[in-house]
């Protein structure tokens, strides 16, 4: 599990299950959203090409409200 406290933007988490199965774009897209990221971004944070501070910086335009605009509410 991948728990992120972020001021402003409160909690991103997401998952992973114990199964060891590779992780393929249909789930990794669903936890980019949870992260509040785009795919892309989300594989580039994987490979340590996004840094935790631009990744805190993309979060903090995109949920600026407290809101996750992935999950429309």
């Amino acid at each position: 599990m991948l728990r992120k406290e972020i001021p402003g933007v409160g909690p991103l988490i997401t998952r992973l299950s114990h199964s060891g199965g590779e992780v393929g774009d249909g789930l990794a897209k669903r936890m980019a959203n949870q992260l509040c990221l785009q795919l892309r971004e989300f594989w580039e944070l994987v490979d340590c090409t996004l840094s935790e501070e631009d990744w805190i910086k993309i979060a903090r335009e995109r949920c600026a409200d407290g809101r996750n605009p992935f999950f429309g509410r």
